[in-house]
């Protein structure tokens, strides 16, 4: 289409004035008003399709700029919005990682907090319960050590008493073969008078 028409503008142009300056440089055309109506057709004639064509070239190029700017700031729109909502969403799954491991933290620390104080509860316990042990085995212990004490000194007391009557008897027995070994005595000293002098015997 573009080159019929530039083959119609080149015919036309050999059947005109060979240039615009020809035309101008006539007296007959530059003095007559007629004439310059006519010199605005020919310009027409040469130039107007030409210089229609470029318009019609200059809006559809503007148009096409404009639809191909358009087109750019959809895309950018769509990729800055694409962007925007992929870097929303990698921000909130950090976050929600970051969340995730806090409250695992959090429950880990109570786990834990919870944890040591059941320990330190079974260690009271444990404690309270060794100190009762140690004060009931230290009751008991003193208990058995006044029960033996009570014990050793009854035994004590019994064989104290024991030994007590039969040191008694012991003492009662040597005086009474004291007495006897005495009155023997006596006796014999007096036999041995009378045998001597030759006396009977008194009765004792």
């Amino acid at each position: 289409m573009s080159r019929q028409t530039d083959l119609d503008r080149t015919r036309r142009s050999e059947r005109t004035p060979s240039t615009l300056a020809d035309v101008e440089a006539d007296p007959a055309v530059t003095e007559d008003p007629a004439a310059g109506n006519n010199l605005d057709k020919i310009r027409d004639i040469l130039f107007g399709a030409q210089v229609r064509d470029h318009e019609r070239r200059f809006t559809k190029l503007e148009a096409q700029l404009l639809a191909e700017a358009a087109q750019l700031r959809h895309d950018l729109k769509e990729r800055f919005a694409a962007l925007e909502q992929y870097i929303r969403k990698e921000v909130d799954q950090v976050t929600g990682r970051l969340t995730a491991e806090e409250q695992g933290r959090t429950d880990a620390v109570g786990r834990l907090t919870t944890e040591l104080q059941g320990l330190a509860g079974v260690l009271q316990q444990t404690a309270t319960q060794l100190r009762e042990q140690s004060d009931q085995a230290h009751r008991d212990l003193q208990n058995e050590l006044h029960s033996q004490a009570t014990s050793l000194t009854g035994n004590f007391a019994q064989q104290h008493a024991a030994l007590s009557a039969a040191l008694d008897d012991a003492v009662r027995q040597l005086s009474h073969q004291k007495t006897d070994r005495a009155s023997l005595a006596t006796l014999f000293q007096e036999l041995s008078q009378r045998l001597s002098h030759d006396q009977p015997p008194q009765q004792a």
